[in-house]
């Protein structure tokens, strides 16, 4: 009984970790064709709106994978 239960402990963790190394890579850019875009609306709003961003939008970009030999 005991063995049963760290087999059901057992699998869950090496299907995660098995699906963790398979993921692929990505690298997170601003995205600088949004930010231009809102900041070049508030230029042409009626109501004049200063932009700080805080916490910038950003994009996924996948990153090129390396030649396996």
């Amino acid at each position: 009984m005991k063995s049963r239960r760290q087999l059901y402990l057992l699998v869950p963790a090496i299907t995660l970790f098995t699906a963790c190394s398979t993921a692929p890579h990505y690298a997170m850019q601003p995205d600088y064709d949004y930010i231009q875009k809102v900041e070049a609306s508030s230029k042409y709003s009626t109501h004049a709106a200063r932009i700080y961003w805080v916490n910038p939008p950003v994009k996924r970009e996948l990153l090129a994978e390396q030649p396996q030999d």
